[in-house]
């Protein structure tokens, strides 16, 4: 967890491990400052990246998922 949260630049607001069915979960919300649409999730997709590189020389990181919050609603952005 630390990994991922020192290589993501940005303010890290919550963060939770969780066990799913044998799994571990990691999950790390973080802000990214407002702009366009396109130029936060531009943000948020070169934050994830750096994540998944940290975790990745620590843990075998699986499924990947980026969400973004609109409205009330978590929508996936394409990222890898």
């Amino acid at each position: 967890m630390d990994a991922a949260v020192g290589s993501c630049g940005h303010h890290v607001d919550a963060t939770e491990v969780v066990v799913i069915g044998g799994t571990p979960r990691i999950r790390i919300r973080f802000s990214v400052p407002a702009a366009s649409a396109e130029e936060e999730d531009a943000d948020a997709r070169t934050a994830a990246v750096a994540m998944v590189q940290a975790v990745d020389g620590i843990a075998d990181t699986g499924r990947r998922r980026l969400l973004r919050r609109r409205q009330g609603t978590w929508l996936p952005v394409l990222w890898l």
